[in-house]
C-alpha cells in the first residue's frame, strides 16, 4: 500500500471514531474541538485528523472554522430530508442491480443476519447492528463497492439523529415486514420487486424520520413530499 493509502486508510478510520464518539455523547454538539485535542484523543497526527474532519464536515457533521477547529453539528432537520433523499435515490437500484448478479452465499448471508433481526426483534443493539450488515449485504452484492461505502456512511450519519435506531421512531414489526420482502425478492432473482420493496422500506422510515426531525416538521414534511413526487415518483407511497 502506498503512504497516500495508508494516509486515506487513517483518516477514514479517525472519521468512524468521531462519528461513533458524536452519536455516544463523548464529543458533544455545539462544542469545538481543536485538531490537536482531537489528535491526542484518538492518538492521531494532525494530518489523518484534518482529512477526517473534512470528510464530516462534507456530511454536514461538523463545522470547520479556520484557525479554531471543528464544532460538531449532527444531522439537522434538512439534512436528515437530504440523506433520505440520497438513499432513496441509491439503494433501491442497487436492490435491482444485486438480483441480477448475487450468489447463493449472498442469499444465506442475508438470510442469516435476517434471522437475527427476527430473533433480536426486541428493537436493541444487536437488532440494529444486523440491519446495517444486512444493507451493506445489499449494497455489496450489487457489485457497487464504492456505492456500498457511501451508503454505509450516508446510514452512519443519520443514526447519529437517535431516532434512526429507536423502536418509537422505527417500529420493529414493520422494518422487518420491509427487510422480509427485500430478501425474498431478492432471493427469487426479482430485481425490479426487490428495488420496490427497497423503496417502500425506506421511504416509510424516512418519513417518520423527517416528520420528528424538528420544530418545523411540518415544513420539512411538505419539502420531502415534493421531492418524492418530482424525483422517484414510483416511491411516492411505497406502492
Amino acid at each position: 500500500m502506498t503512504s497516500d493509502g495508508r494516509a486515506d486508510s487513517k483518516a477514514e478510520q479517525i472519521a468512524a471514531e468521531i462519528r461513533d464518539a458524536i452519536r455516544l455523547g463523548k464529543l458533544q454538539r455545539g462544542l469545538l474541538y481543536s485538531s490537536r485535542e482531537l489528535g491526542e484523543r484518538f492518538g492521531a497526527s494532525r494530518t489523518p485528523v484534518r482529512e477526517a474532519l473534512l470528510k464530516l464536515a462534507d456530511l454536514g457533521l461538523v463545522r470547520i472554522e479556520r484557525n479554531r477547529g471543528a464544532r460538531v453539528l449532527g444531522p439537522d432537520g434538512r439534512g436528515i430530508v437530504e440523506l433520505c433523499s440520497l438513499r432513496v435515490l441509491l439503494e433501491p437500484p442497487a436492490c435491482r442491480s444485486a438480483a441480477a448478479v448475487m450468489t447463493s452465499r449472498d442469499d444465506e448471508a442475508m438470510a442469516a443476519e435476517l434471522a437475527i433481526m427476527e430473533e433480536r426483534a426486541d428493537g436493541g443493539p444487536e437488532y440494529f447492528a444486523a440491519d446495517e450488515r444486512l444493507h451493506d449485504l445489499i449494497m455489496r452484492a450489487s457489485g457497487n463497492l464504492r456505492l456500498a461505502k457511501f451508503v454505509a456512511e450516508l446510514r452512519q450519519t443519520l443514526a447519529l439523529d437517535g431516532r434512526h435506531s429507536v423502536p418509537e421512531f422505527q417500529p420493529v414489526d414493520t422494518a422487518l415486514k420491509d427487510h422480509g420482502a427485500v430478501v425474498e425478492a431478492l432471493r427469487r432473482r426479482d430485481g425490479a420487486a426487490a428495488e420496490r420493496a427497497m423503496r417502500r422500506h425506506i421511504v416509510r422510515s424516512a418519513d417518520l424520520l423527517v416528520a420528528n426531525s424538528s420544530e418545523d416538521s411540518w415544513g420539512l414534511v411538505a419539502e420531502w413530499r415534493r421531492w418524492l413526487e418530482i424525483a422517484a415518483p414510483a416511491g411516492g407511497e411505497g406502492t
